[in-house]
């Protein structure tokens, strides 16, 4: 099963494929090898993407890769669990792929400021932008990190310049603007308290998670029928799901 991306980007991402079989497998063991595991996940997924193309697309872009390829592999619904910040009860919630996808498309990637002779053009940051101010010694060095990095200020020759002091408060706060837009939330309102709460959604931390509990399951049934049949782990993997779960129907009685 293939699926198309609608959004425009790099040309390794007009198709998407379910992480399945083998390649669930060596995507879950890669990811364990070299966290974080988002860039495992975006090439598992989309197997033209390298691995410089994955780490410089936009978060929007990224995210939306993501939960298109969550839709291909576990399904249509993001199936979550929060604690309640006051009383710390259970709180299920459910989010749609196709929509959080939509809302992520409709961020925005780009914005300008312009101060006279200056324009300054700022992009949302990439995986690689993210990995570096994580990095900083504290917030604000962060912030300065990425206007670093997403700012470019070009003056009337189109010539790169630097960005004016004039410019720098508005740019932090633009760039603060962009990302969170480009954030998935969610109110939620707990039954046991009344008490609402907002939950953000770390959707390439959720699809890891489900590859971690996909990957054990697989494990677990390549060892069963390893064990009773006696077959190879590549035989046991080539076989689509639902050959694998007539076969353990079969062994379990």
């Amino acid at each position: 099963m293939r699926q198309k991306m609608k959004a425009t980007g790099s040309d390794a991402l007009a198709f998407g494929q379910p992480i399945c079989g083998a390649a669930l497998l060596a995507a879950w063991e890669r990811g364990i090898a070299e966290p974080p595991p988002v860039l495992t996940l975006l090439r598992a997924g989309y197997p033209g993407l390298t691995e410089e193309e994955a780490a410089a697309l936009p978060l929007t872009w990224r995210d939306r890769a993501l939960a298109l390829l969550h839709q291909l592999s576990f399904g249509p619904v993001f199936l979550a669990v929060a604690p309640c910040e006051s009383c710390s009860a259970r709180l299920e919630f459910t989010l749609s792929a196709e929509l959080l996808a939509a809302s992520l498309q409709a961020a925005a990637a780009e914005g300008v400021l312009a101060d006279g002779e200056v324009t300054a053009r700022l992009r949302l940051a990439n995986t690689r932008d993210l990995s570096d101010a994580a990095a900083a010694p504290d917030l604000e060095m962060a912030r300065l990190r990425l206007l670093a990095r997403c700012v470019e200020a070009v003056d009337r020759a189109g010539r790169v310049v630097a960005l004016p002091q004039a410019l720098h408060a508005a740019a932090l706060d633009r760039l603060d603007a962009m990302h969170d837009a480009a954030e998935i939330a969610a109110r939620l309102l707990c039954p046991a308290c009344g008490v609402s709460q907002t939950v953000h959604l770390d959707i390439a931390g959720f699809l890891w998670a489900e590859v971690r509990h996909a990957a054990r399951r697989l494990l677990d049934e390549v060892h069963e029928l390893a064990w009773a049949y006696g077959w190879s782990e590549s035989a046991i993997l080539a076989m689509s799901a639902a050959r694998r779960q007539a076969y353990l129907e079969r062994v379990r009685g």
